[in-house]
């Protein structure tokens, strides 16, 4: 053999061993992490561990949600045993979505979307194409007790509630049943913080007995009532209820006192007076040499709402009255200026942060002209929500400071419980004008036209408002929000209330209509706490 070809062999040997060796380089080492994962999918069988969803909790430890598990069926028609024509009726289902799987012979799986089965159920379907799977689902102990607010937490605090999953490979054999002598990988499912909330179940039970007879009563459209504890800002009761009317048009909207925007009128006017006392605008002898007439701004006049006077009224008759000129003069000392301080102060140009979905931010007006001002001073020309108002309104409650409102108090791991962080509380007013306020408030409440609907065993510092629901361009002659807001007793308050009615149509007046539901609970919820 010549040395050519000789040549030729040794280098085809050689190049023939550099091809073996980088395709085992390529087979042992690039495709080793591929063909690993193809080893545990044909040799691990992987498995989600559901966790344990938290449950929720009223202010005495007792469960408003919890966890049961129920069972989704699917059908595998190949397999069904039962007639098709007896399908429907065993499985107490008729829809749709079950006549077209009947009646398609090319559909083989279905899985029932619209009902989930007991256990008892479960077991009464025995069939051979029958397929459960388990599925945790919450479930109300107390009904539809405080069901907005606890459906409304359970999506707020979902993450902790919920949990984590978690997984187990199981080692199998080719026909894929698990292998027991063989260890498989565990990751433990982390289960859900349970919470416990302040919300006070009997007090709830009551505030949405009365809203619905309320509403009942005064034919209205809904009606809301929400009730905070003055020095920490936790949420007692909350509670919209809609008539048989507009339910239906209003599911969507769970939790209408802290989503739905208003105009306060007259029960925002004690802020103003404490805005206007506290900064020095006015003094304590304030006398309204003015409101024997209406005050005109430019081509508007400002009157009341029943075109009554009241003339050299004080303070304290400003108040009693409902004075909506002798507002507009209070306002005018104090100025746009320091209202809007005293606005932002009472965190009533944002939201504030009660841990509910679907908070509305109230809209922030750049542009205010001298009307918009006084008729703010009755609480007309903007809209807050139900949850910022009786927030603000508790300033005077709690002497001047504002917490943020909550309704859980503790999250509960296993028997651990770790509490709620709350807020350092913002001082707004100063006490002295607090202590003026409250003066004012209960003397108003004691010689108004709701004295007579105050039990005499109880005191309390509230008013009452109508404001006019605003349309495109002005007001509605016919829809009015009827109000009243308070908190009881004056000194060390137990308790801060609103009531809030919308379109009452046997009478448009807050003091008529919120004021005498606000008394009756107030009558009864000061021995629950």
């Amino acid at each position: 053999m010549n040395k050519t070809r000789l040549k030729t062999v040794y280098t085809t040997i050689a190049f023939l061993y550099l091809v073996v060796i980088a395709r085992l380089f390529y087979w042992q080492v690039v495709k080793y992490p591929s063909f690993i994962q193809k080893n545990i999918n044909q040799n691990y069988k992987p498995s989600v561990i559901e966790p344990h969803a938290g449950k929720i909790y009223d202010s005495s430890g007792y469960p408003l949600m919890l966890n049961e598990t129920k069972y989704q069926l699917s059908i595998y028609k190949p397999d069904l045993k039962l007639p098709l024509t007896d399908l429907a009726k065993t499985i107490q289902m008729d829809t749709p979505q079950i006549d077209s799987f009947i009646t398609n012979q090319n559909s083989k799986w279905i899985t029932v979307n619209d009902r989930l089965y007991s256990h008892t159920e479960k077991k009464q379907l025995s069939d051979p194409g029958f397929k459960f799977s388990p599925l945790q689902n919450r479930f109300y102990p107390e009904a539809n007790l405080a069901k907005s607010v606890v459906d409304g937490l359970d999506n707020y605090y979902s993450r902790q509630l919920q949990g984590k999953s978690g997984f187990v490979w199981q080692t199998v054999d080719a026909t894929g049943k698990t292998i027991l002598s063989k260890s498989g990988w565990y990751i433990e499912p982390v289960n859900g913080r349970s919470i416990q909330t302040s919300i006070n179940r009997q007090i709830q039970s009551l505030i949405e007995q009365k809203l619905t007879q309320g509403i009942e009563d005064y034919s209205a459209d809904s009606g809301s009532i929400i009730i905070m504890s003055p020095q920490s800002g936790s949420i007692i009761a909350l509670s919209n209820i809609f008539s048989k009317d507009t339910a239906t048009s209003s599911a969507h909207i769970k939790n209408p006192p802290v989503s739905n925007l208003f105009e306060p009128g007259s029960i925002f006017k004690p802020l103003v007076v404490a805005m206007a006392l506290d900064s020095k605008s006015i003094s304590s002898d304030f006398v309204c040499s003015g409101c024997g007439s209406p005050k005109q701004i430019g081509q508007y006049a400002v009157s009341n709402w029943d075109n009554s006077f009241h003339p050299n009224s004080d303070i304290k008759d400003i108040i009693k009255n409902s004075d909506n000129i002798g507002m507009s003069y209070i306002i005018e000392k104090l100025g746009l200026k320091k209202f809007l301080n005293y606005f932002q102060l009472l965190n009533l140009d944002r939201k504030t942060g009660i841990d509910l979905p679907q908070e509305s931010k109230p809209i922030i007006k750049s542009y205010w002209p001298e009307i918009d001002l006084a008729t703010a001073s009755f609480g007309q020309g903007f809209a807050i929500t139900q949850i910022q108002m009786i927030t603000a309104f508790n300033t005077l409650a709690n002497n001047g400071h504002l917490v943020k409102p909550r309704i859980v108090e503790y999250f509960i791991d296993s028997d651990y419980k770790t509490p709620q962080k709350i807020p350092t509380p913002l001082k707004v007013y100063e006490e002295s004008t607090v202590s003026q306020i409250k003066a004012i408030l209960k003397y108003s409440v004691e010689n108004g036209v709701v004295a007579s609907l105050k039990p005499d065993n109880l005191e309390a510092c509230a008013k009452s408002g109508t404001s006019q629901v605003a349309i495109k361009g002005g007001y509605s002659d016919s829809s009015t929000i009827a109000s009243y807001i308070g908190f009881s007793p004056c000194q060390n308050p137990k308790f801060t209330m609103i009531v809030t009615i919308n379109n009452p149509k046997t009478s448009p007046w807050g003091s008529s209509t919120a004021a005498p539901i606000w008394y009756d609970l107030a009558s009864k919820i000061s021995s629950l706490l």
